[in-house]
């Protein structure tokens, strides 16, 4: 036996091995995802909306499951949420779907606000925030400076209100300070 066969017999080409069936599924999975990423350029997709009516449809079928009857109101609601939840997802009206999410945002905040028993009429603040909040985070990321702009922040320090859990930004270094949340008006002492 030459050195070369012996090569050959320990070291086999992989053309002499039966295709491998993980590869090959694999490579169908990674094309049907490529094809769903196409299919969704220039696509609004989900947000907490769709999401909403996405599981307002479980519930709806749920009921459907219990309360079965020849015409139920469940089942034909079912399948109006899930037309809603697709027709959002796919439509190609970015700036009009991006206005009723802002919207359903505003009235679960109200909502939210007046279960907490925190002030109302102020729904958008929190939506407000969180989007200065990531455009901030954003232009910082494009701009070069690195970190999430909340955290990387060394003069200040957030606390959380104990009544409405909203963060509240103060200064470092002061002491004990009696902190005011700006949402619902609690007072409460912490170390800065």
């Amino acid at each position: 036996m030459t050195p070369a066969e012996a090569c050959d017999t320990l070291f086999p080409n992989e053309a002499d091995f039966p295709p491998d069936k993980d590869n090959e599924m694999r490579d169908f999975l990674q094309r049907i995802s490529n094809a769903y990423r196409r299919f969704m350029t220039g696509r609004y997709g989900s947000d907490q909306l769709s999401r909403f009516t996405l599981l307002l449809a479980l519930v709806m079928l749920v009921l459907n499951m219990i309360f079965r009857t020849r015409t139920s109101v469940f089942y034909w609601l079912v399948w109006i949420f899930l037309i809603i939840t697709y027709f959002r997802m796919f439509s190609k009206n970015i700036s009009k779907r991006y206005d009723e999410n802002t919207r359903f945002l505003q009235l679960k905040e109200k909502v939210m606000g007046k279960l907490r028993g925190g002030r109302s009429g102020k729904a958008g603040d929190s939506v407000k925030d969180s989007y200065r909040y990531y455009q901030n985070a954003y232009d910082n990321a494009r701009s070069g400076n690195s970190g999430n702009t909340m955290r990387s922040d060394k003069e200040h320090r957030i606390f959380r209100c104990p009544n409405c859990d909203q963060r509240v930004r103060v200064p470092r270094g002061r002491g004990k300070i009696e902190i005011t949340c700006p949402r619902c008006g609690n007072k409460f002492i912490k170390r800065s």
